[in-house]
């Protein structure tokens, strides 16, 4: 493993390790692809069906897999390796999208199919998405400074595919219609599992690993004050982000003369300020602790979501969104780092992967909730939910950071049926 310093003791750039290259090449391009996707196939299930209803089944399979199978699948995360994690991951949903497309030509795409191949494509986003953080110390070595950086590079990269992907689907969509564009996410998919198999190093065995339970990590994120307070406070920060997501077009109909064009704006102004904070972060982290980062940034989105339910009109809330995701972009990779920092190396893909999953289910709880408070509440009350879920994550973030400086998570029991080490 390197140890991402020079003689001289300050980081080398980033963009120095030919590995990490690899890696952000690999991932922008299966990430543009997904956003791709996001947008196309709940187009396909109404162009299919007609139904809203049966788009929304459709989309709940996948984040249905998502809390399955980040939980129940940690123990295999840990067990297979962040590697081939991703690599299987990658050769697996190219396929199954495409399949979509495929079964839509032939006439023989149907909802309950559809919701089957969405639950089987969410089965891996949670462990997908631990393994990316999992893998970044081996390829850049533990030093804070340093894999704080990389965690920056990859999430702008993510973000820019964020802000890019959906304005660029619908446009594909227009044009060449959305099975077409599910092949281009499939394709994505291939893409990016050559790269990883060709260019990224096999991870060093370490000899038999563990057969661990889901639980044995979840014990070890709630034994350690500053891994639970994290980790509880992100799931609360990502239910208040997907509410207030989900609160957009509500907004667009309800207060702005139903325009798309305003649902779509808010999001991009977030977007914006999400991908320039994180931009920001990078280089900030040459300087500034990342926990003093992930504690400023969090700490600020707390008070700035004060704002939100104060009749700020579009102008005010387009400048609010702008600032919180700026706010969540500084504060992003520093609170990556910090948190995988923190738990024991041997245990970081399991751990990782059902931290990842409850962020997405609180995210899920989120988006399901404020359609349903705005609707019978009206968007002012869902305004204040949103800033109470943000302000009580700020204060977790507060909690776990204090008293906990340069202690690490000790190591969790658990039974030993060991077994040979795949990677």
């Amino acid at each position: 493993m390197t140890t991402g310093t020079t003689p001289a003791g300050s980081p080398p750039g980033v963009w120095s390790h030919p590995t990490l290259r690899v890696l952000l090449v690999a991932e922008t391009t299966s990430m543009l692809g997904t956003q791709l996707s996001a947008v196309a196939m709940p187009w396909l299930v109404l162009q299919l069906t007609g139904s809203a209803g049966d788009m929304g089944l459709v989309m709940a399979a996948q984040l249905a897999a998502v809390a399955v199978f980040g939980f129940f699948g940690a123990s295999w995360t840990g067990r297979i390796g962040p590697r081939r994690i991703m690599l299987i991951g990658d050769t697996v949903r190219g396929p199954l999208v495409a399949l979509l497309p495929v079964l839509y030509y032939l006439h023989c795409l149907n909802t309950a199919t559809f919701v089957v191949v969405m639950f089987a494509i969410g089965a891996f986003y949670a462990p997908y998405l631990a393994s990316q953080q999992a893998i970044l110390p081996g390829i850049v070595g533990e030093d804070e400074r340093l894999l704080g950086r990389a965690n920056a590079a990859l999430q702008s990269a993510t973000r820019l595919s964020v802000l890019l992907g959906p304005t660029l689907g619908g446009l594909l969509i227009a044009l060449f219609g959305a099975p077409t564009v599910l092949l281009v996410d499939a394709v994505s998919f291939a893409a990016s599992a050559l790269l990883l198999s060709r260019l990224l190093p096999h991870t060093p065995s370490r000899g038999p690993v563990p057969r661990r339970s889901p639980v044995a990590a979840l014990r070890l994120l709630l034994k350690d004050r500053l891994l639970s307070s994290w980790s509880t406070g992100l799931a609360l920060g990502e239910m208040a982000w997907q509410a207030l997501f989900a609160l957009f077009p509500v907004i667009a109909v309800t207060r702005e003369g139903g325009s798309s064009v305003v649902a779509g704006g808010l999001l991009t102004a977030f977007g914006g300020g999400a991908l320039t904070g994180t931009l920001l972060a990078g280089r900030l982290m040459r300087r500034v602790p990342a926990r003093t980062l992930a504690l400023a940034g969090r700490v600020g989105l707390g008070v700035a979501f004060v704002a939100l339910p104060l009749h700020l009109g579009l102008p005010g809330l387009v400048c609010l969104l702008l600032l919180a995701g700026l706010l969540n972009g500084v504060s992003s990779a520093p609170v990556a780092t910090v948190r995988v920092l923190r738990i024991p190396e041997d245990r970081r893909p399991e751990a990782l992967t059902v931290a990842t999953a409850l962020a997405l289910m609180g995210g899920t709880v989120g988006w399901v909730l404020s359609g349903t408070v705005a609707q019978k509440a009206g968007i002012t009350p869902a305004f204040w939910g949103v800033a109470a879920l943000q302000a009580l994550a700020a204060v977790l973030f507060v909690i776990g950071a204090l008293g906990t400086q340069g202690a690490a998570a000790a190591p969790v029991s658990a039974p030993a049926h060991p077994v040979k080490d795949s990677r």
